[in-house]
């Protein structure tokens, strides 16, 4: 028994033992996941994921053989015969970033989300034309969503530029002026006011950057781009004088569920008085901003005292639903929207030009 018991003893393991397993074990769980890393091939490159983006681009390499020289992309991915110029390679038909050609990451989340962009790594020379901005919001042909008409902030504060010089000698794709995040670092974080924004580059020879997003709860959804997957959209402007709008990139049938818009003791009716400071517009336009020369479908005002489903298809390349308020009323409306079809063609209450 005496022999038992002195074994059973020396199995026991020490209380510090204990604790230095208890350690690691806590240490291991609290480990952040690693992000998912997206690598950007497309000069346009739109998503709706959260996680890591990179984009690396190294000038083309130039070679000599019996042949002559020749200018050949890094890895061999193409050449040109006969000493052409390196930048018929880097004109913006090839790839992500190419030439002068001014590229983009487009972020779209869920209406009740904001984006968080952090610069990780920025390798671009501002020396060599090189530029990178964040838009908060999207900009498409030198016009932006929301529009400067409906947006909190004036446009000056919504697009940030910022680059990097490359010192010369610099070794790696990265070279030395890149910005890991740290509390030295002074990295680059911008968020967006809504669940759209954008990141643009140009990088006429070389350089690299490295992003990461995150996702956050907006209270307050204002601006919403609409990606065409939830049921339905809410527009509030939450008794504040501003305007609130619900965009999507594409030809859409809208339905207008229910509407408080204005004075609560009338009914809904179309609202075609310019003077009308409270009333919800729809229809389409070719550009990105709303404000700017858009076909209107309808205008509405008042209480629905049940469900609407007032459908109106736009064919358009931007289809909205516009709310605007003077700040003196609570207004909302509930709106579904969907891509048109052909059977939808027959019904067009507004067509655009495309």
């Amino acid at each position: 028994v005496l022999i038992l018991c002195f074994q059973a003893k020396l199995t026991l393991p020490h209380p510090q033992a204990w604790h230095a397993v208890r350690r690691s074990f806590e240490l291991e769980q609290t480990t952040a996941p690693q992000e998912k890393l997206h690598l950007i091939t497309d000069c346009m490159h739109v998503t709706s994921e959260e996680g890591e983006f990179s984009f690396v681009k190294l000038p083309p390499v130039r070679s000599t053989s019996k042949h002559g020289a020749h200018w050949m992309a890094p890895g061999g991915g193409g050449s040109a015969e006969g000493g052409t110029d390196p930048e018929q390679l880097l004109d913006g038909q090839g790839g992500s970033g190419g030439g002068s050609a001014v590229c983009g990451v487009y972020f779209v989340a869920d209406p009740d989300q904001t984006i968080e962009v952090t610069m990780k790594q920025v390798n671009v020379d501002c020396r060599t034309g090189g530029l990178m901005a964040f838009v908060d919001g999207w900009e498409l042909n030198g016009q932006y969503f929301p529009g400067e008409r409906d947006h909190e902030k004036p446009l000056e504060l919504r697009v940030q530029e910022f680059c990097a010089d490359q010192p010369a000698g610099a070794g790696g794709p990265w070279g030395s002026a890149a910005k890991p995040v740290g509390p030295v670092s002074n990295a680059w974080v911008f968020r967006s006011s809504q669940n759209a924004a954008l990141v643009q580059y140009r990088i006429p020879e070389r350089g690299s950057f490295v992003l990461s997003a995150r996702f956050h709860h907006n209270p307050k959804p204002c601006n919403i781009m609409a990606e065409g997957l939830a049921p339905y959209y809410m527009l509030r402007n939450y008794g504040q004088r501003r305007n609130c709008t619900l965009t999507a990139l594409f030809p859409a049938v809208v339905s207008i569920v229910a509407v408080e818009v204005g004075e609560i003791n009338e009914s809904v009716r179309y609202c075609e008085r310019p003077r009308m400071e409270d009333r919800l517009e729809v229809g389409g336009s070719s550009g990105l901003d709303p404000s700017y020369q858009l076909v209107r479908a309808s205008t509405l005002c008042g209480r629905s005292r049940g469900r609407m489903d007032l459908d109106q298809t736009i064919l358009c390349g931007t289809t909205s639903v516009r709310l605007i308020s003077s700040g003196r009323y609570s207004n909302q409306a509930m709106v579904t929207m969907r891509m048109a079809d052909e059977t939808d063609l027959q019904l067009a209450t507004v067509i655009c030009e495309m």
